[in-house]
């Protein structure tokens, strides 16, 4: 056999291996998610929006129900990638902190929890340039970027995060595009 003959079936077994890892992982994303585990993890959905937005002088995300709108937005408005993606993201959180604490996220302590969050922040950055547009159309968002996302309007919007932890007037006047904010004013949820 000559080296063109090698290099060729060379290219070609490679460029076959690759193709075929590929459409695995994109069938893997894009097949029909079990949301019927979505509501097992609302336990966990529940302590790892706690950490994103933890309660303080304000509500925290759980006292607020973020975890009940991050569900419902998960089920109802997000698409397969996107689902698929956030249970395999939880399913990964769950086996990451039975594996290094050998007990549930649940039940951690606190500087735990904020360390297993840093490690998937970390984890779930997404890829510089064009790589990263490329995986993100093709496989969707990182799960932790969905959990921060989700947890964060449903904070704002909920009626403990709109009302407590920002400023609210109910009957809010002329709108002001641009709103100078005090020394220690929170921000604006109706301007």
């Amino acid at each position: 056999m000559n080296r063109r003959k090698a290099i060729a079936r060379l290219l070609l077994f490679g460029g076959a291996g690759a193709a075929i890892a590929g459409g695995a992982g994109y069938h893997y994303f894009n097949k029909k998610p079990d949301l019927g585990d979505l509501d097992q993890y609302l336990p966990l959905i529940a302590e790892l929006a706690e950490v994103i937005i933890p309660e303080t002088d304000t509500p925290g995300a759980k006292s607020a129900g973020v975890h009940d709108f991050i569900a419902t937005m998960i089920r109802d408005c997000s698409s397969r990638k996107v689902q698929n993606r956030f249970l395999y993201g939880l399913e990964d959180v769950a086996a990451y902190t039975r594996t290094k604490y050998g007990k549930s996220f649940v039940h951690c302590r606190k500087e735990e929890k904020e360390a297993v969050v840093a490690h998937f922040e970390k984890k779930s950055r997404p890829w510089e340039g064009l790589m990263g547009k490329v995986s993100s159309r093709l496989f969707g968002d990182p799960f932790f970027v969905t959990l921060k996302k989700y947890t964060v309007i449903g904070y704002c919007t909920s009626m403990q995060g709109a009302t407590k932890a920002m400023a609210y007037e109910y009957i809010p006047g002329r709108y002001k595009g641009c709103t100078p904010l005090q020394p220690g004013q929170r921000c604006w949820a109706t301007e």
